[in-house]
């Protein structure tokens, strides 16, 4: 049994993708410990699972969105990192920065291009700057791990070419939990809030459409979507069990994304869109970029042009009268994850 710290700088409340692997080693046998920074000083500082447990470290006051003060108080949340662990994995490239964990084996899995967060909201000249430096960084430390996984078959071919990073790709694919549609003509959007022009979008179509909207999550758009659209129906940040409940709600997903953005176009796929099928939701995300190829090769939902409210539209009504016949579940992903760490752990044993 090995003991297993994952990092990640997010709240954790919920990340999908970082629990599972959690669950994935938990009942495999090993022990392990999901660390997380806290930036909101809002969320539980310990919530125990029944495979893993997660640490929630709040770093100074409630960080605001500017970058340099991000970049602080992030380097203080990794440096803060400590004690004996068989094996460490980063989650992103944003969680490079020192920690003090002893171990003798660091995994990284790529879920998205962390460089490209923080110009999400602006392209302005510090945010730029904080992009190229989180590129560099990742390009310095390319050969500190025995293991690297992406999240997508455009992402592992934008970090071989770019940065010459071998990986794995393990999808978010989740096991089928489907539930009834409430057939009400309700559309969700459950997740990380960081796009604000893609909310406009979802809030403008929707209302023109005649959808109703529910969103949930929390992000660094959060309060500005809240301020422009005051009637919304917000539900706040949400754990497993209540995206059970949220998804209970809807008919349709939502998972847009601004196709000018770097990991838009470089394969990223929405956690949302797996998670959605596997209750039986179809899904509204991108035309022509991966993620929407992606989703209409596997019949998961429909896509629309981006900026496009009638084209959205279309796509509502379209998804609302789909039905999800079928949706791969985890067991392969699983395999891949638990053999490539397996193998990590052997090979540091035979040493």
């Amino acid at each position: 049994m090995a003991r297993i710290a994952m990092v990640v700088t997010n709240e954790c409340s919920p990340d999908p993708r970082v629990e599972r692997h959690a669950r994935w080693l938990g009942e495999s046998g090993h022990s392990v410990a999901i660390f997380a920074w806290d930036r909101s000083h809002s969320k539980d500082e310990k919530s125990q699972h029944e495979r893993y447990i997660i640490h929630r470290k709040r770093i100074g006051n409630a960080p605001s969105t500017s970058p340099l003060q991000i970049i602080n108080a992030k380097k203080k949340f990794l440096s803060s990192l400590e004690g004996d662990y068989d094996v460490v994995v980063l989650n992103d490239s944003d969680t490079l920065s020192k920690n003090n964990f002893q171990t003798g084996i660091e995994i990284l899995d790529l879920h998205d291009l962390a460089h490209a967060w923080p110009l999400m909201q602006k392209n302005s000249l510090p945010r730029r700057i904080l992009s190229s430096r989180m590129k560099k960084k990742l390009y310095r430390n390319k050969q500190r791990f025995q293991c690297i996984f992406t999240s997508s078959p455009g992402l592992k071919t934008y970090f071989k070419s770019e940065f010459g990073l071998e990986s794995r790709v393990v999808l978010n694919r989740r096991n089928t939990q489907k539930q009834p549609r409430p057939m009400t003509k309700t559309v969700g959007y459950f997740g990380r809030i960081r796009d604000l022009a893609s909310m406009k979008l979802l809030m403008n179509s929707a209302k023109e459409g005649g959808f109703n909207v529910i969103v949930a999550g929390d992000g660094p758009c959060t309060n500005e979507v809240l301020q422009l659209f005051p009637e919304i129906d917000y539900r706040g940040a949400f754990d497993e069990d209540g995206l059970k409940s949220l998804m209970a709600e809807i008919d349709v997903m939502y998972a847009m994304y601004n196709p000018e953005k770097e990991n838009i176009r470089s394969g990223a796929l929405p956690v949302k869109m797996f998670d959605a099928a596997a209750f039986g939701r179809p899904t509204i995300t991108t035309a022509g970029v991966p993620m929407g190829d992606f989703c209409l090769e596997e019949e998961m939902g429909v896509a629309a042009q981006f900026g496009n409210v009638q084209s959205v539209i279309e796509a509502f009504n379209e998804a609302y009268e789909m039905e999800i016949s079928e949706c791969k579940g985890e067991d392969i992903e699983r395999e891949i994850f638990l053999s490539c760490f397996e193998t990590v752990l052997t090979s540091i044993e035979h040493k």
